[in-house]
């Protein structure tokens, strides 16, 4: 019959190995993961892109305010663009970044405009843009995505991009996954915590 427990020297490199582990995970600024879970999030998908852009494209021509336009999704990545006919080169850029800068930070440019003039002018230095047309794209609370306007001014700017932005409003029409949003699911590490 043969002892199962383990020697003495075992035990002391099991128990060396592990603290070694922690304090190299810890020191790199990691730490032990208990387990991973899975979360939800919504996105713009390649129609809802579309349909976003055609409402913005729409309003810019009733405004006879031909303009450059840009649809990302919550990350920034672009989705869809289109420059109309009469519109600055320039602009393509500008409205790319109008809608990167409006996701990323889930509010309008507008508001982060107001901010620097009232002050706040650490987002200057975030090299970000901060100029009127970059909306976020809400879906049930949710950013989705967001939408970028560049063309004439920026409060027609601003304009063509709310009405854009609400292209896909559960206010406007009963919206469920499939129209316009995909639900894309990742994993999100849950820390175990030290006591």
């Amino acid at each position: 019959m043969h002892d199962k427990r383990p020697n003495s020297n075992e035990t002391k490199l099991a128990r060396y190995d592990k603290t070694w582990n922690e304090c190299w995970n810890l020191g790199n600024g990691l730490l032990p993961v208990s387990r991973a879970q899975t979360i939800n999030v919504m996105a713009l998908d390649q129609a809802g892109a579309q349909t976003v852009l055609q409402a913005a494209k729409e309003s810019a021509q009733q405004r006879n305010a031909p303009s450059a336009i840009a649809v990302v999704d919550p990350a920034g990545d672009l989705l869809a663009f289109q420059r109309m006919d009469g519109v600055r080169p320039a602009s393509a850029d500008l409205a790319i970044e109008k809608a990167r800068t409006a996701a990323r930070l889930q509010r309008s440019t507008a508001e982060i405009e107001d901010n620097i003039n009232q002050g706040r002018t650490a987002f200057v230095t975030a090299g970000i843009l901060v100029l009127r047309g970059g909306i976020p794209i809400r879906v049930n609370g949710a950013v989705v995505g967001a939408v970028g306007v560049a063309g004439l001014s920026k409060e027609i700017d601003a304009e063509i991009a709310n009405t854009a932005a609400e292209a896909l409003s559960p206010y406007r029409r009963q919206l469920s996954v499939g129209d316009g949003v995909t639900v894309r699911v990742g994993l999100s590490a849950r820390k175990m915590m030290r006591s």
